[in-house]
């Protein structure tokens, strides 16, 4: 008997749909856009103003020394310390490195700034970050939504519009989180307070401490959660037009049902990350390097110096210079640094690009829903069936 099995051959090989994760790689060009570099630009400078007006105030009403007096400016420093971090973990591929640095961001500023005294930053900051957030990320996240399903460059009205109503949904998404963790933490302040500081009622606490445990529990569940899918809160209330709560289900439950293919899309968008920091922060610091290396060829005065030192805020080595000559080293500074603001505004704006093109595609390896199928005016807020007919008016 001929035993010889028929060969199958495989002529060509259709990439985009095999490795549907490399997609994600696109939010690197949508992110180039001015207009969505600039939106982020905006928000970044909404968290940073309002950080730095706190500073003020509280430098201002003067605090005792063992506290810190500028918590937004001691939260920066953190924060900058552990990006490096973290940019050194996107470079070198070192999962240990980026745990660690998301976790001195997310957890231990945090912590210290609590354990420092400073509760109502953390409270009021944290309120702010998440309505700034609502605004400008979601925005960024609806033209990815709408860039992606309709394969163009959206207008920004529609998306702007679409925010502006539906801007408690994407504050909702953020902050529900963050509430419930607050509630069960009170819980557990009260439980200490009330059950083990009393004599006779500690054995009650003793007896009911796996009642805290369980509240425990869901903390440490919900802030697992909200880091693994934090970031696709508000890609979901774009893409769906849902209400916070249900932006948090659907993340959750996409999650938990395709746990590995999250995985992918999330190293997905460090990689991309870090290859889009190397091409936007190397078109940076040439224009930079260019820029001043020409100007400064035939400028025969201090003016670069003291550019310089303003941009390292540090005090020149010579004071006694023309009033005009320093303001024109400040005005110099000024669009120096808002090059470095570009790249930080280009990272803002991958990172919601990037998330929206994850959502989708985590949604679509869930419950095979094409990317493309997002909410558009005319549709069921958080579905895609059509809005009923409006009764027409009696005779």
């Amino acid at each position: 008997m001929n035993d010889q099995r028929a060969g199958v051959a495989v002529e060509h090989v259709q990439f985009g749909s095999v490795f549907q994760f490399g997609s994600i790689l696109k939010a690197i060009g949508t992110a180039m856009s001015p207009s969505r570099i600039g939106i982020a630009m905006f928000t970044l400078a909404l968290l940073v103003g309002g950080g730095r007006i706190w500073d003020a105030v509280a430098s201002a009403e003067g605090q005792e020394a063992a506290v810190i007096e500028r918590p937004f400016g001691a939260m920066t420093a953190s924060v900058e310390h552990a990006a490096v971090g973290l940019g050194e973990g996107l470079w070198t591929l070192s999962p240990t490195a980026i745990v660690e640095s998301a976790k001195a961001i997310l957890w231990d500023t945090p912590a210290a700034l609590w354990q420092a005294g400073h509760h109502w930053f953390i409270i009021l900051f944290g309120l702010w970050t998440a309505a700034v957030l609502a605004f400008g990320g979601g925005l960024l996240c609806r033209l990815e939504a709408v860039t992606i399903a309709s394969d163009d460059m959206p207008r920004l009205d529609p998306a702007l519009g679409m925010v502006l109503s539906r801007w408690g949904a994407f504050f909702s998404a953020l902050l529900v989180p963050f509430v419930l963790i607050a509630l069960l933490a009170i819980f557990l302040l009260f439980f200490g307070l009330v059950l083990l500081n009393l004599p006779l009622f500690n054995l009650l606490g003793g007896v009911l401490y796996g009642i805290a445990l369980l509240f425990g529990l869901g903390i440490a569940v919900m802030l697992l959660g909200y880091g693994v899918a934090g970031v696709l809160l508000l890609p979901a209330v774009a893409a769906e037009n849902c209400d916070g709560a249900d932006a948090i289900h659907r993340a959750l439950a996409f999650v938990v049902a395709r746990p590995l293919s999250w995985m992918l899309y999330l190293a997905t968008i460090f990689v991309g990350l870090g290859m889009g920091l190397l091409l936007v922060g190397t078109v940076a610091e040439l224009t930079l390097s260019l820029t001043r290396s020409l100007v400064e060829s035939w400028t025969f005065n201090e003016t670069m110096p003291i550019v310089d030192a303003m941009y390292a805020g540090v005090e020149p080595p010579d004071t006694n210079w023309p009033w005009h000559m320093g303001w024109t080293a400040g005005l110099i500074s000024f669009w120096s640094g808002l090059v470095a603001w570009a790249v930080a505004g280009w990272s803002f704006a991958y990172m919601m690009s990037a998330s929206t093109r994850a959502y989708l595609l985590l949604r679509l390896a869930a419950d095979g829903q094409p990317e493309g199928e997002i909410w558009w005016p005319g549709l069921i807020r958080g579905t895609l069936a059509p809005e009923p007919p409006a009764d027409s008016p009696a005779e």
